[in-house]
C-alpha cells in the first residue's frame, strides 16, 4: 500500500469537507469526518515518510498548517460567487424582502396627527375612518363609543393607535375677558420695592 497517495487524498477529502462544513449545516458530522481524514492523511505521511525522509514529512507539515486556513479563506471570499455555490447559498434579502407590506406601513405612519372618527365601538380595538379610509385601531386600554372623533398617535404593526379628542367645555371656548377692577390692576403699591422717582 502506497502511504504517500494516502496522505495525500486523505488531506484533499478533509480539505473539501471541511469547505462544506461552513456552507451546509451538519451538526459538526462533517467537521468529525474531515478531523478523521487529516488525522488518516498525518497517519499516512508518517508512515511514508517520517523513516525514509523526514525532509518531505516537515514539507507535508508545513503544507497542511498552510492550506487549511487558505482553503477555508478561498471557499468564503470565492465559493458564494460561483455557479454550484449560489445555488448552494441564498442571496442576501433586499430591505424590501425583509420588510413586509413597507408601503403599508408608511401610509400608516404618514396618518399619526390626523383626526377621525370611530366607526366601531373601540373595545379596544375596532375601526376608525381617517381620510375617507376605514382602519383597523386600537385605544390606549380604554373603551370608545361609535362615532367619537379621535387623533391617530402611534403605529403598532398594521394598527393605528387613537386616542380620545375632547371637545371644548363651555368655559374653554369663552374669551377670556380682561376685567375693568382697580383692585386686579398693578399698581405702584402692591410692589415689594420702592419705585425710584426721576
Amino acid at each position: 500500500m502506497d502511504y504517500s497517495l494516502i496522505a495525500v487524498l486523505a488531506l484533499a477529502v478533509a480539505l473539501m469537507m471541511m469547505v462544506a462544513e461552513i456552507f451546509l449545516p451538519s451538526g459538526g458530522i462533517i467537521a468529525v469526518l474531515a478531523l478523521s481524514s487529516i488525522a488518516v492523511s498525518v497517519w499516512g505521511a508518517w508512515m511514508a515518510w517520517w523513516g525514509s525522509s523526514p525532509g518531505l514529512w516537515w514539507t507535508y507539515i508545513a503544507s497542511v498548517i498552510v492550506l487549511i486556513p487558505t482553503t477555508l479563506g478561498f471557499a468564503v471570499r470565492f465559493f458564494p460567487n460561483t455557479a454550484w455555490g449560489k445555488k448552494v447559498i441564498h442571496e442576501v434579502p433586499t430591505l424590501d424582502e425583509v420588510t413586509g407590506f413597507r408601503e403599508e406601513t408608511d401610509h400608516l405612519r404618514s396618518l399619526i396627527g390626523k383626526r377621525g372618527k370611530t366607526q366601531t365601538l373601540l373595545n379596544p380595538s375596532g375601526f376608525v375612518l381617517v381620510n375617507h379610509e376605514r382602519h383597523h385601531c386600537e385605544s390606549q386600554g380604554m373603551i370608545v363609543d361609535s362615532q367619537v372623533d379621535v387623533e391617530i398617535i402611534a403605529v403598532e404593526g398594521s394598527r393605528l393607535v387613537v386616542k380620545v379628542v375632547k371637545p371644548p367645555t363651555a368655559d374653554e371656548s369663552k374669551p377670556v375677558e380682561e376685567s375693568a377692577d382697580s383692585d386686579q390692576r398693578m399698581t405702584d403699591d402692591s410692589l415689594d420695592f420702592d419705585v425710584p422717582e426721576n
